[in-house]
């Protein structure tokens, strides 16, 4: 099964078991789309984050192989990658679950 082929639901629900910790850069992630309807770098994500009071992290690969994300492109010298959901209904609806669970 290719990455293309699990859903955005199936990729969180296992992003819930095998790294929680991340749930909270999903959301935010998912907050800037429905903001700005556009690509996010992971550094946007970052500083948002931050201010917040959020977690640290150093890209958003992990979330790429999980199949959340995929890699739109890159700029700034190959410095900046930019991302987007393969999935952001599936996302949205498995995030949805999950804080019902809680």
């Amino acid at each position: 099964m290719s990455l293309e082929e699990i859903s955005g639901y199936k990729a969180i629900k296992r992003l819930a078991v095998e790294r929680p910790d991340w749930l909270p850069i999903v959301r935010e992630c998912l907050a800037f789309t429905k903001e700005y309807k556009a690509d996010f770098a992971g550094a946007w994500i970052y500083q948002r984050l931050q201010e917040k009071g959020g977690p640290r992290f150093s890209n958003l690969r992990l979330l790429v192989s999980f199949g959340i994300l995929k890699k739109e492109g890159t700029s700034r010298a190959g410095r900046r990658a930019y991302y987007s959901f393969v999935d952001p209904v599936g996302v949205e609806e498995a995030l949805k679950e999950l804080s019902q669970e809680i």
